[in-house]
């Protein structure tokens, strides 16, 4: 029996998404990401405002669609770019340099580096609040390692 019902619900289930896809995708999943990215930055301002207070997030220019609930938000700070993911319950913090926006690396393995340490559950980010905790006493340094003369010397101990 289940045979012949799988072609039946394959059908079906391929005529919902087309449906979606031309009725409702094209407008409503950017919204719901910008909606999702704007409760991610009111979090990050709440919790990071030492970063937001001189930054500046463009929420104007197109939107990249993530699976599920996935917020990210780029901040820039003079020579870091602080990427922030938040969806399914996971938040996570990353840095990168300015001039190498590839070169990205998790904050807490990061500071472990940084202080020639070893990676301990004191460096784990579970949330913005985490973060900030970990960010805030060493935003200088960071700033200092991730600048264009520095990155060479700071990528060797990464």
């Amino acid at each position: 029996m289940l045979k012949f019902l799988t072609p039946l619900f394959l059908g079906l289930g391929f005529i919902v998404k087309l449906v979606y896809n031309i009725a409702f995708a094209w407008w409503l999943d950017p919204w719901l990401q910008r909606k999702a990215n704007r409760a991610l930055w009111d979090n990050v301002q709440a919790n990071l405002y030492f970063l937001t207070s001189q930054s500046q997030v463009d929420f104007s220019g197109p939107t990249t669609i993530h699976p599920f609930d996935y917020a990210s938000l780029t901040i820039p700070w003079e020579n870091l770019l602080v990427i922030i993911t938040r969806g399914r319950g996971d938040t996570t913090v990353c840095v990168a340099p300015r001039h190498a926006p590839r070169d990205s690396y998790e904050l807490g393995p990061l500071i472990a580096a940084l202080e020639q340490r070893r990676f301990s559950e004191r460096d784990i980010v579970n949330d913005l609040a985490g973060a900030a905790t970990l960010l805030r006493p060493r935003l200088q340094q960071l700033n200092t390692a991730f600048s264009e003369q520095e990155f060479p010397r700071t990528k060797q101990l990464l």
